[in-house]
């Protein structure tokens, strides 16, 4: 006779509402801190969101710090098909998503979906925060970038960093405080302004072009 099955079902159950309360918190999160900063959100907020006591939110996540760090993830904001973009074309193709509203690097399970990026814009300056942020450009954004421009390249990081200084300062100014005319570059056909194009695409192709590192900017006839 066969034994019944006493156990297994309950166990399932408990693991399937402990994932189910994990993932609630984190993105009750992940939603407090894509629109306040890390310092003016607390563990009781997000608690409150996600339905639960901060007590439980301390029991999944240890700290709010390792709740942040799970929250900013590991999702890599590069544009999609970045490897296969001609350098050539590098500068306005990335202006163009970024202008257009068509680049907005969130998860695969639309759901859940979210922007680390905006995370990182929104906490940037706390003190706490910071090095949880560093490591996540570190560890997640910077590499893709430096990969692009290519291992051959003594200048890819130098690259990378430049190009996501011109992407991150055109988020802050067009998302956070909503500046005029980056607020307004996409008309109603979602196309974006010209100008402001050449203008971004410009310089993030000077990021691409410029000399590598230890090459001479000395440029004058005769030398």
């Amino acid at each position: 006779m066969d034994t019944p099955q006493t156990t297994s079902a309950p166990l399932e159950s408990r693991r399937a509402r402990r994932e189910h309360t994990r993932a609630a918190i984190l993105k009750a999160a992940r939603e407090a801190w894509s629109e306040r900063a890390y310092d003016d959100i607390g563990l009781r907020d997000i608690a409150g969101r996600a339905g639960v006591t901060a007590a439980m939110v301390n029991r999944y996540f240890g700290t709010k710090e390792g709740l942040f760090r799970e929250a900013v993830g590991t999702v890599d904001p590069s544009p999609p098909g970045l490897a296969d973009i001609n350098r050539a074309e590098f500068g306005p193709t990335i202006a163009t998503l970024i202008l257009g509203g068509g680049h907005s690097p969130k998860t695969l399970d639309a759901k859940d979906a979210y922007d680390p990026l905006l995370i990182l814009l929104r906490s940037a300056a706390s003190h706490s925060a910071r090095p949880i942020l560093r490591e996540y450009l570190e560890q997640t954004v910077i590499p893709p970038l430096a990969d692009y421009f290519g291992t051959d390249d003594p200048a890819a990081r130098e690259r990378a960093f430049l190009t996501l200084s011109l992407v991150l300062g055109t988020n802050v100014l067009a998302r956070m405080l909503e500046a005029a005319p980056l607020d307004q570059t996409a008309g109603e056909s979602g196309a974006p302004h010209p100008r402001l194009e050449s203008i971004l695409g410009g310089m993030l192709q000077a990021a691409v072009d410029g000399p590598a590192a230890g090459e001479g900017t000395d440029q004058s006839p005769g030398r």
